[in-house]
């Protein structure tokens, strides 16, 4: 058996029956009584030049160790095949295992997007917590104030209320100290009338004794 190394291209509105085309190939291979050393995915990627007005396809690579007649079967096939539009087989001298240079780049590309993305996640996420922050202190700072309004408000209704009672107890206070100056104004002007009166009967009683006299 021979070694060959196969990269097929598949139209891209069969993209999704990809995994049915290359399972189709490893039947034919592994009937055979071959082996496939290395199968990859390379995913949809935009072609050097058109084909039949086609700027993208679906590439994979199938790495098999066949008779070959095999291999002439397979590439036969992939010309009347109509999700094939493209191929291309190479003769290997041993069988190849490890990942080929594309896919080891997908692989690296794909750890780049993902570590991009976790970061713009982590970073949306902190700027979503500061924002939090900000507006919990901004809602904070807000009570406050209208907690030290209300309290403002409260010992200007208290002092109010004391100024009112003041004025009330002033009030009071004068108008009992005006009722007392009546009251002693009203003894002092009656004990003068009663004397008065006092010395008249004084003078009539004393008038007829003289004249008898």
């Amino acid at each position: 058996m021979r070694h060959y190394e196969i990269v097929a291209l598949v139209h891209p509105d069969q993209s999704a029956q990809i995994d049915e085309i290359v399972a189709r190939y490893r039947k034919i291979v592994e009937d055979s009584g071959g082996i496939i050393h290395r199968q990859e995915n390379w995913g949809r990627r935009k072609l050097a030049y058109p084909i039949k007005k086609i700027y993208k396809a679906d590439y994979f690579l199938l790495n098999i160790e066949c008779e070959p007649s095999v291999k002439d079967k397979i590439e036969n096939d992939f010309k009347y095949y109509d999700s094939i539009i493209r191929s291309l087989f190479i003769r290997k001298d041993h069988a190849i295992t490890e990942q080929s240079p594309i896919l080891k780049k997908l692989i690296k590309q794909e750890e780049e997007e993902r570590v991009a993305k976790e970061r713009e996640v982590a970073e949306l996420a902190r700027l979503r917590a500061e924002e939090a922050a900000r507006a919990a202190a901004a809602a904070e700072k807000e009570k406050a104030a209208a907690e030290a309004e209300e309290s403002a408000q409260e010992e200007a209704d208290d002092t109010s209320d004391g100024t009112v009672d003041e004025k009330a107890d002033t009030s009071s206070e004068t108008k009992t100290e005006s009722a007392e100056g009546e009251d002693s104004t009203g003894v002092s002007q009656s004990e003068p009338e009663n004397a008065d009166e006092t010395s008249e009967e004084s003078e009539l009683k004393a008038e007829p004794e003289e004249t008898t006299a």
